[in-house]
């Protein structure tokens, strides 16, 4: 009498299989090497105070970050993200003398900021020049009105606006909590509304969503707009936390947020991304800074480092793609 074997077989064998980190799961892995890391060579940078003092800069930088990040998806670049911070701040600085109010200032900063992203956003869509070169030269011309506003010399904030940006709410500092409702906005209009699933459509392939029928330009002009708010939120909040604007305030923010987009795995060929995963990246590059720092490193050793982390921190994408080849090929049999 013949029987099935294959079955019985079948079921003595269990397939095992790695649980999955998610697309953008490597910054979680990447952070928590540091915090190891932190605590072994240098435990000072995670106590409260020191956590404390670096958040509402950490805040600064998700910010801008998750602003590039947007630009990124669109398949563009805006190089102008750190001049548009110093702007931001000395065109407050100075509506603000001059208005003495610090509500009507702000918005108003707000809307130069989207209206230099709708200067950079048809340069790159409708005139089509690089995104390189057309954001670079557009901070040339927001260099020249830093210039031309601060006479080289840095312009002292409103009481009204530092004390705004000192003060705690719920126990976390302001400038924290508006960082994390911007980017919590930003996040649920992107991934919960129908102009956030078109904005991503267009992003993953302008040819195909014109053929759908979307408005393509509109939407990567919006990408520049959103991103060019992004940087001039950061730049006030900067300038009011420091207690004066400088021309040079933003331009520490350029290459850090760009390289936190990278290390939260948005990648430049468009699409895809993840704001979660961005803002993670900037605290995981915040955090790197301050270990540089505490560990009395030169300048030189300092890049060093940074560019050793960065380049780990890539290269840990790949273990969500590694566990899943691992878990489709290893089978354990039942005990």
């Amino acid at each position: 009498m013949k029987t099935n074997v294959a079955p019985e077989l079948e079921k003595q064998r269990r397939r095992w299989t790695l649980p999955s980190l998610g697309e953008f799961g490597a910054i979680w892995f990447a952070l928590g090497i540091l915090v190891l890391l932190s605590a072994w060579l240098a435990p000072e940078t995670l106590r409260p105070g020191a956590l404390a003092a670096m958040a509402p800069f950490a805040s600064f930088l998700a910010l801008v970050s998750v602003g590039q990040m947007l630009v990124i998806r669109q398949r563009g670049l805006d190089m102008s993200a750190g001049t548009m911070m110093t702007l931001a701040g000395l065109v407050l600085a100075g509506l603000a003398g001059r208005l003495d109010s610090i509500w009507i200032p702000l918005v108003l900063t707000l809307c130069v900021a989207a209206l230099v992203g709708v200067i950079n956003g048809l340069l790159v869509s409708k005139v089509h020049i690089s995104p390189i070169v057309a954001t670079l030269a557009v901070d040339a011309l927001l260099l020249g009105g830093v210039r031309a506003i601060s006479g080289g010399t840095a312009v002292t904030m409103p009481k009204g606006f530092q004390q705004l940006t000192h003060t705690d709410v719920l126990g976390l500092p302001s400038s924290l909590v508006v960082s994390l409702a911007s980017i919590a906005a930003v996040a649920v209009a992107v991934n919960f509304t129908l102009h956030g699933r078109n904005f991503i459509a267009v992003g993953a392939s302008p040819r195909a969503a014109a053929g759908s029928g979307l408005r393509v330009v509109f939407y990567q002009v919006g990408g520049y707009v959103l991103a060019s708010i992004c940087f001039g939120l950061a730049g006030m909040m900067l300038a009011g936390f420091v207690g004066s604007a400088s021309q040079t305030a933003g331009a520490d923010y350029l290459l850090p947020g760009i390289v936190a987009v990278i290390v939260g795995g948005t990648q430049f060929s468009g699409g895809k991304g993840s704001i979660v995963a961005t803002a993670l990246a900037a605290i995981f590059m915040a955090q790197l800074q301050q270990l540089v720092l505490s560990l009395g490193a030169s300048p030189a050793l300092q890049l060093l480092i940074q560019a050793a982390a960065i380049v780990i921190a890539v290269g840990l994408r790949s273990i969500p793609r590694l566990y899943r080849r691992l878990g489709a090929s290893v089978r354990l049999p039942c005990a």
